[in-house]
């Protein structure tokens, strides 16, 4: 039993669910959340998994029983968390990101969140909603190194922690597909590597942002739009990537790279995802289970590092289907 994979996965229009891979029903969480949660970000402490984050339309909320029971953590109201990370070395150290671009630290893991600045882009492309923050990433040997992904205000870069920024969109700023950010990583076996995901695909940089290079997913699969990228919590040269060929398209998959990103390969291999990928997820004790997620409700997982894929169909009520993360059960 130990060894199953749980499965949680968060809709933004609603709900935070929950499934073991292998059992036959979703559970739809919800003791102590808000009523119709709007579940965007989810984050598994990295050194004890019974210890689960979400972000919500109502602040960020934290369960210490994997999802049974969840208690609302010390945060401003009015806050809408659109990310959640936690420090490489330090994980009583967190950082969240919002609708409106601020930043906010937790030094006492989750429990209280302190202001810590706000990301400014008065270039940002105007759109519905205020820019919001989708992502953050950390260098592993200097982790006061740290970039944002801005959505839809591009990429920004901080030298002291996260208490200012500047913006480092010199090669993006004009083009709305290339400032629409949905994600950041850093390279851990080279810090001056980072990379993001927009409408194009997935850009890097090998020198931490002062340029920008695309890695031209296109070559390597069909569809290229991404909703993200990510480094491989066991492995510092393997990334992988959300791919669709747009927000509301009815395909989707994975993309991984084994070398820093220099060539990719699909690794869905033998399923149909019917709609964009918003989420892919890597157990972090069992590196060979994957997990990823699809906007409007497939939720697929390996256990064999993507040789074979087993799908579990969320419930209608799942809608914008965002988030994923796994851990054991």
């Amino acid at each position: 039993m130990a060894d199953k994979t749980l499965i949680f996965v968060g809709a933004e229009a609603h709900g935070l669910y929950r499934k073991a891979a292998g059992e036959a029903r979703w559970e739809e969480l919800g003791d102590g959340l808000p009523p119709l949660p709007q579940a965007r970000p989810i984050a598994i402490h990295p050194e004890h998994p019974d210890i689960v984050f979400v972000g919500t339309q109502r602040g960020v909320y934290r369960s210490r029983d994997r999802g049974d029971h969840w208690q609302r953590m010390n945060l401003p109201e009015g806050r809408v968390v659109w990310s959640l990370a936690f420090h490489p070395h330090h994980a009583q150290i967190m950082y969240l990101g919002t609708e409106g671009s601020e930043v906010y630290t937790s030094q006492d893991g989750g429990e209280n969140w302190d202001y810590l600045s706000t990301i400014v882009n008065p270039d940002a492309v105007q759109m519905a909603f205020a820019t919001r923050i989708l992502g953050f990433a950390m260098e592993m040997t200097e982790p006061q190194n740290m970039f944002a992904a801005l959505e839809v205000g591009g990429a920004a870069r901080s030298h002291d922690g996260g208490k200012t920024w500047e913006l480092i969109n010199h090669d993006l700023a004009g083009d709305v597909d290339l400032m629409d950010l949905h994600g950041v990583a850093v390279g851990a076996a080279d810090d001056s590597a980072v990379f993001i995901a927009n409408r194009v695909g997935v850009l890097r940089s090998r020198d931490r942002g002062d340029t920008w290079e695309n890695v031209h997913l296109e070559r390597f699969s069909p569809i290229a739009y991404s909703r993200g990228v990510q480094m491989a919590p066991h492995d510092s040269n393997t990334l992988y990537a959300c791919v669709g060929l747009n927000f509301g398209s009815e395909a989707g998959g994975v993309v991984r790279s084994t070398d820093l990103g220099a060539t990719w390969e699909r690794i869905d291999h033998g399923i149909s995802p019917q709609s964009t990928t918003f989420g892919v997820a890597i157990h972090r004790q069992n590196p060979g289970q994957i997990c990823f997620c699809t906007r409007r409700g497939q939720v697929f997982n390996s256990s064999d590092n993507g040789a074979s894929w087993h799908e579990h169909v969320l419930p209608e009520s799942a809608m914008n289907v965002i988030s994923i993360a796994c851990t054991s059960v």
